[in-house]
């Protein structure tokens, strides 16, 4: 279907489509888009063209996705000051993230990611939404560096990641914590000067609250961004702001709200994109340790609760010096060959297996939570003491 935009005006599609630009200049949260270019919008994502000359467009549809047309730009004008308030810091510069579900913090980070590149910056971006994680799968902690420009976050591929094991923050808090914390640090060892630190959801209640100060204390961000639709970041942002720099700006009045269902569809996405390419494997346990990725005091797991494990769990392989390698489905214990079976892209250089929460079926749907490593006391009490928050 062909479809012209006048300038000035933006075309907003819902995936999941394809749009090719066929005449004209256009932008895409901040990153051009040239003619002849072609972008692919998943199920349950938008993308807004932003037509700077007249500009036609090829679009194709793909089951309920749709589009519409609106005048003028998508970007409110406080993200563009933000922005401005963001890069006057002095180099490098972190920058943390916080919202609501569906706010628009990745859109948000995105457009931080190309307007930094734009002015000659090295940015990475950090990703810790455990749930709807584009950088590495969901139920870990992913970065990597911004090399060109972005449309989504879902284009870039994890450098490295942090294995969480379960979607939900409120689950694993201490984890989340040291897990970003200790990613940040390796990420400034890098050729970057410019860290996006995506965060999750949670922000509701007293739990929420905690959680998200105490991330704001130890990751320590030169600038914490938050995003909000009217004040529901208040709690979290007054007491961020006695020791950081805070910028608070509204969410885009077009952002797409997405139900439970299309946001386990995204997570999905992410586990099957993790999963291309996997076989069944075995690692024998004289080669691997098999660990407990929620266990307060991470060490290997014996015999019986290995064979308790439940088939379907996700896991992540890593090497001798921690580095994740990718994620796995468990398949159950071979007795005669002394190992683990795993249904996974990874063959070799494997040192650690990571059990977590999450059970998928073999082609990466998400079929519940296992309870046999379930946390049982709260873990949050501890993260108000350790952060002194």
């Amino acid at each position: 279907m062909r479809r012209t935009v006048e300038k000035g005006k933006t075309l907003l599609v819902d995936g999941p489509a394809s749009v090719s630009l066929l005449s004209g200049e256009t932008e895409i949260l901040g990153a051009k888009f040239r003619e002849g270019e072609r972008v692919v919008i998943r199920d349950g994502k938008r993308l807004p063209f932003e037509a700077s000359k007249k500009a036609a467009f090829d679009l194709r549809l793909g089951e309920n996705a749709s589009f519409k047309e609106i005048d003028g730009t998508t970007i409110p004008i406080s993200w563009e000051n933000a922005f401005k308030e963001v890069v006057s810091q002095e180099r490098p510069v972190t920058v943390m993230v916080m919202g609501g579900v569906d706010s628009g913090k990745t859109s948000f980070c995105v457009y931080l990611a190309n307007r930094s590149l734009r002015d000659g910056w090295k940015p990475a971006v950090i990703d810790g939404d455990l749930g709807q994680s584009d950088i590495g799968p969901p139920s870990t902690i992913g970065f990597s560096r911004v090399t060109k420009p972005l449309k989504d976050l879902f284009e870039m591929e994890a450098e490295n990641a942090c294995f969480v094991g379960v979607t939900s923050p409120s689950l694993a808090v201490n984890r989340v914590v040291e897990r970003l914390t200790a990613i940040k640090s390796k990420v400034l060892q890098r050729d970057v000067d410019f860290l996006i630190v995506n965060t999750d959801g949670w922000i509701e209640g007293e739990e929420a609250v905690g959680y998200k100060v105490a991330l704001a204390e130890r990751v320590a961000p030169d600038v914490v961004v938050g995003i909000q639709q009217t004040n529901e970041l208040a709690p979290i942002l007054t007491l961020v702001k006695e020791k950081r720099r805070v910028i608070a700006m509204e969410s885009p009045q077009v952002i797409r709200k997405r139900n439970r269902e299309k946001r386990k569809t995204l997570r999905e996405l992410g586990y099957k994109k993790y999963l291309k390419e996997a076989k069944m494997r075995l690692f024998p346990f004289n080669q691997v340790r098999v660990e407990d990725a929620l266990s307060e005091t991470v060490g290997r797991l014996v015999m019986e609760q290995i064979e308790a494990m439940e088939k379907g769990l996700l896991v992540a392989l890593q090497d001798a010096e921690g580095d994740f390698l990718g994620i796995g489905v468990l398949c159950g214990v071979d007795h005669r060959r002394g190992g683990i079976r795993i249904h996974t892209p990874v063959g070799e250089n494997v040192s650690t297996v990571c059990v977590g929460q999450v059970k998928l079926d073999r082609v990466g749907r998400e079929i519940g939570l296992s309870p046999v490593f379930e946390q049982k006391p709260s873990e949050l009490s501890q993260t108000k003491i350790q952060s002194k928050t």
